[in-house]
């Protein structure tokens, strides 16, 4: 018969953490994390009125591209100028675009058909073509969280 003296020492694990203890101890990583995809990103309402030598842009189409360079991430953004020179964007079924810097183009074209008896020369550009491309129109503007952005543009 073994004695007391010869009995094996059993090491007893710690008592496990609960649930709610281990939610606890994350909790400081999971509210430091939840800020890169909470209301900040929410689309921001963005209009404004497009103009070409001080006239309204009768139509044509506005794209922001976000601007990588001052942290800008995404895909592009378009919508359509109004006859009036005015432009609302859309981010799918919502209204407005992701917070943040953007670089942005706008095209125009003369859609009017050439006078008779003049062979067809295809469709005539209304603007320079510098602002055709995001890297050489010089439009750059910052979308706002939290506000209407008013953001209009004067061509030259």
């Amino acid at each position: 018969m073994p004695r007391a003296s010869d009995q094996a020492t059993y090491w007893h694990a710690p008592p496990r953490p609960s649930c709610r203890t281990a939610l606890l101890a994350l909790a400081p990583f999971l509210l430091a994390f939840s800020g890169c995809g909470g209301a900040a990103e929410l689309p921001a309402a963005a209009t404004g009125k497009v103009s070409y030598r001080g006239q309204p842009l009768p139509h044509g189409t506005i794209v922001f591209t976000p601007d990588t360079i001052r942290g800008g991430a995404g895909l592009p953004v378009r919508t359509e100028i109004q006859p009036d020179g005015s432009y609302r964007l859309k981010t799918a079924d919502a209204g407005g675009l992701s917070p943040g810097w953007y670089r942005v183009t706008v095209a125009a074209v003369d859609t009017a058909s050439p006078p008779p008896g003049t062979p067809p020369s295809g469709p005539r550009s209304l603007l320079p073509v510098k602002y055709r491309d995001p890297e050489q129109s010089g439009l750059l503007c910052e979308v706002k969280a939290g506000k209407e952005n008013a953001i209009n543009f004067n061509l030259e």
